[in-house]
């Protein structure tokens, strides 16, 4: 996605007009770790963002740790999700990264708040059910003259059967909680794979630095046994 140069200024603009807990002096450098997109997003849906899990960072494995998980946790809900290159170069500084990310994530707020002003009211669609129903069997039916019994009987037939209505009811619940409840299973079981991903990659850097130590370890015996020493 290429940035043109009006496009450009508009950006900066808005992101100007958003206020950030750090000053802005390199947007490439200041925008590098996510932390600040973070924030615009907040700023402009705050359910969408829990700013706790997103904090500075100056090395590349906790800058591209923020951007997974704003991939994983934002982005998919705003629809769309960044590549891992593209994270790499906002994470590596690369002119003209954040620019295009930050021309992204503003054309998804904008869309998201269509989608969101488009939806029908919940409220709308209870009410409207509720009175569905009760139109069906109207209180009027009962205490008419005439044969009240046999008109009782024909309300009470027509009715839907509380069990049966609240069976439906539970089930439908039941089913949207097992899948909340799965959803967020695979949200951790991704969570707990980069974290093992970013701990791995530790370990490694670990290993070559203490390889490293071993060698001019062995370096300087090598050099006292030579002058006697040792």
């Amino acid at each position: 996605m290429n940035v043109s140069e009006d496009e450009l200024n508009g950006l900066y603009t808005w992101v100007d007009e958003i206020p950030l807990s750090r000053p802005k002096r390199n947007i490439a450098r200041d925008f590098s770790d996510g932390v600040l997109v973070a924030e615009i997003v907040q700023h402009f849906r705050p359910k969408l963002v829990e700013l706790h899990n997103y904090s500075g960072a100056h090395g590349l494995t906790q800058k591209l740790y923020n951007w997974t998980t704003l991939n994983q946790r934002v982005f998919k809900k705003l629809d769309f999700v960044l590549a891992k290159s593209e994270c790499e170069a906002v994470v590596n500084c690369d002119p003209g990264a954040v620019e295009r990310v930050l021309k992204l994530v503003k054309i998804k707020l904008e869309k998201y708040d269509e989608r969101q002003s488009q939806r029908p009211s919940s409220n709308d669609g209870d009410s409207a059910g509720y009175q569905d129903l009760s139109s069906k069997t109207p209180d009027s039916t009962y205490g008419q003259t005439g044969d009240s019994t046999g008109r009782r009987m024909q309300s009470r037939s027509a009715k839907p059967s509380p069990t049966a209505h609240a069976q439906v009811t539970l089930k439908g619940v039941s089913d949207k909680a097992a899948a909340a409840e799965l959803a967020d299973k695979e949200q951790t079981i991704l969570e707990l794979r980069e974290t093992n991903e970013i701990i791995e990659t530790k370990v490694k850097k670990l290993e070559q630095l203490v390889r490293l130590k071993d060698a001019k370890i062995q370096t300087l015996i090598s050099k006292m046994q030579a002058v006697g020493l040792a």
